[in-house]
């Protein structure tokens, strides 16, 4: 039986007209079934518990049940006690407790903790209190659907930060989405598994599911790891680590403004590019550039006689000038610039160097980092108590942060970078029983039977227009929990995975909603807090893969939609020729409607898709995608081995400039 699929047209959309089933009012505020079904799939609440919310109108009106049964004898004292609680008057958690009282009972040792804790403060940032938790390992590389790669922007690397594209743009100018060399380069039968780059960055990677890495794009730092260096390569080149050309195969990429890192199958990593900062890894802050690649240096690595590995790297991310490490234990490695407190160490060892110039305490070899904080007021409010106005805060106003308990136990299942911030996510937890875990968040208390803990996002770096989701401008030296993705909302759609834009994070659910903070356009307000992409979630779209570049922003659906926004003087937001070059809104990329796009990579002047092509219907939604081989492109090709030769002629002499004014 042919499999359904929604088309753009017949998606509901914040841009196209929805005819709703229903127009009744139901509840107050003049709240129609339709605005309730909405509200219900955005909150994962059942309708009838949002119908109770509306019609509440926050006057704090409590249900028969929550107060006891009656209004007389012990019932109706304890109900009576019950409203004089400041604490009971939230009528978010009067629904939500009444809510949960559907959900199965939490076993007593677990409640006996939450009244304990709930009496008293914490004292410190205690991970959960149902005890240490217990992780799905080992860890893995990001395995979206293989299929076919796509690309949307410019083919030139030389051009994207320095200028704009001409107004009649040539053939390698891709104004849409466009399968990329699918014959030429890559292969009729080829498919791509996994795709990289990143907002800073002017070039990708590519790797096949047989393990091959191609590169292509912006090469001045030799960040391709080709042997030379070169303004642009224009077309998907091998990548190998020399003397082992036919031994190892890869399984993932990062990609920084200057530099590539490339993860073998056999878990070591190599890098290739700028090492300014010591971004590379290779312990050697001495050695400012390397055209090829070469084994990076992680902390307490050991390779055996049989060729083992003890500690396993299963995933990247690099950032301008820093680089991050995901063993298969979930254990976080990090390289490169500590400015900003990328390092996540705890400070950046700035100094000065001369007048107006600082310097910092950079680092060379991928170290681990284990120490994972959460801000005092979090802390509090988590555990049942209060914070007063004011608290939570030093005497210099910054914010308190306590390390969490389990901090060196904690382990990451996936991480992202931008410019100059970090964003993970945790691992998958299970409890190894059907039991359900408890948790409880201020007065609410929450259950799921999923017999997994909420796995936390942690943010660090840059906090520039609040990318951190603090809800403040401050940087942050220590992967810091970020408080507003945990609570009752999450329980049972809780985040899965994040990407982090140049200034910007996006945070997707289990149920496909993404949550965005921070700024990716150069005008309007930054959003200083994690909010609900509102038209995406009210109109179901069920979101499965997310990108973030330079000034992009990407969501794709489950049901075969792309949506894109932001900023795009190149092409890179995909919207064709003719069309604008930028959105305030999430709009359709109608190139791509009905395609299955099963993975998302944003850098500056491009965009990346994997688009699936496992059945017929896969194939009937690609052939309407343009398509591009090297045939197409063979004059800019030759303009580009032009300008290389003139280059390399020219490299004696800039050498021997340089050589007497030494």
């Amino acid at each position: 039986m042919p499999r359904k699929r929604k088309n753009a047209d017949s998606e509901v959309s914040s841009t196209r007209p929805n005819n709703r089933s229903s127009s009744s009012v139901i509840a107050a505020g003049g709240g129609t079934a339709a605005d309730i079904k909405k509200l219900s799939h955005t909150l994962g609440l059942p309708t009838d518990a949002v119908t109770a919310i509306m019609n509440c109108q926050g006057q704090g009106v409590r249900s028969s049940r929550r107060g006891g049964g009656g209004a007389g004898g012990d019932d109706g004292a304890a109900a009576a006690a019950a409203a004089m609680d400041p604490s009971m008057m939230n009528v978010w958690g009067d629904f939500m407790n009444e809510e949960m009282e559907t959900a199965p009972a939490a076993p007593a040792p677990a409640a006996a903790s939450k009244e304990a804790s709930s009496s008293k403060p914490a004292a410190s940032a205690s991970s959960s209190n149902n005890g240490p938790r217990s992780y799905i390992l080992p860890i893995q590389p990001h395995a979206p659907t293989p299929g076919l790669l796509a690309q949307t922007g410019t083919l030139d690397s030389s051009v994207p930060g320095r200028s704009s594209i001409s107004k009649t743009p040539a053939k390698h100018e891709l104004e849409c989405p466009t399968l990329l060399f699918p014959t030429s380069v890559f292969g009729k039968d080829v498919k791509i598994a996994h795709i990289a780059t990143s907002p800073t960055a002017c070039h990708s990677v590519a790797i096949t599911t047989t393990g091959k890495a191609y590169g292509w794009g912006r090469n001045e730092t030799g960040q391709l790891g080709l042997g030379y260096t070169s303004a642009c390569v224009p077309l998907p080149t091998e990548l190998t680590i020399p003397g082992e050309e036919n031994e190892v195969t890869f399984v993932a990429a990062g990609v920084g403004k200057y530099h590539t890192i490339l993860l073998g199958s056999n878990g070591l990593a190599y890098a290739s590019g700028g090492n300014a900062c010591g971004q590379l890894g290779i312990n050697n802050m001495g050695v400012k550039q390397i055209e090829k690649f070469r084994k990076c240096s992680v902390m307490g690595q050991i390779v055996d006689d049989d060729d083992e590995v003890n500690v396993k790297i299963v995933q990247v991310a690099c950032g301008e000038e820093v680089s991050a490490l995901l063993c298969s234990s979930g254990h976080l490695y990090t390289t490169g610039s500590s400015e900003f407190g990328l390092l996540g160490n705890g400070e950046t060892g700035e100094y000065i160097i001369t007048a107006g110039r600082l310097g910092y305490a950079n680092c060379a070899k991928f170290m681990r980092r284990n120490v994972f904080v959460q801000s005092e007021a979090d802390a509090t409010i988590a555990a049942g108590g209060t914070m007063s106005v004011g608290g939570g805060v030093d005497s210099s106003g910054k914010v308190k942060c306590l390390p969490l308990d389990d901090g060196s136990q904690i382990s990451l299942g996936s991480i992202s970078c931008g410019k100059n911030h970090f964003v993970a996510v945790e691992a998958a937890t299970t409890s190894g029983s059907d039991v359900p875990r408890v948790f409880t968040w201020g007065s609410v208390e929450a259950a799921t039977t999923s017999g997994s803990d909420v796995p936390r996002v942690f943010t660090w770096g840059s906090g520039g227009y609040g990318c951190l989701g603090h809800g403040i401008q401050a940087d942050e030296y220590y992967p810091r929990l970020v408080g507003s993705l945990r609570g009752p909302i999450f329980a049972n759609n809780h985040p899965v995975d994040a990407v982090a834009g140049s200034n910007c994070t996006l945070v997707r659910t289990k149920h496909g909603h993404v949550y965005y903070v921070g700024k990716h356009r150069q005008v309007g307000e930054a959003t200083m807090r994690f909010t609900l992409i509102d038209a995406l979630a009210n109109n179901s779209h069920n979101v499965v893969a997310i990108g973030a570049g330079s000034a992009t922003v990407f969501c794709s659906t489950k049901a075969g939609v792309t949506v894109s926004w932001g900023m795009g003087s190149h092409g890179e937001l995909g919207y064709g020729a003719g069309e604008n070059k930028s959105s305030a809104k999430p709009k359709f990329v109608n190139d791509l409607d009905s395609c299955l796009v099963t993975a998302l990579a944003c850098g500056m002047g491009h965009t990346l898709f994997l688009i699936r092509n496992e059945d017929a219907e896969d194939a009937k939604a690609l052939k309407k995608v343009a398509k591009i081989e090297a045939d197409d492109v063979s004059q800019f090709v030759e303009q580009i081995k032009g300008k290389k030769a003139d280059a390399d002629a020219d490299e004696p002499a800039k050498k021997k400039q340089k050589s007497k004014k030494k």
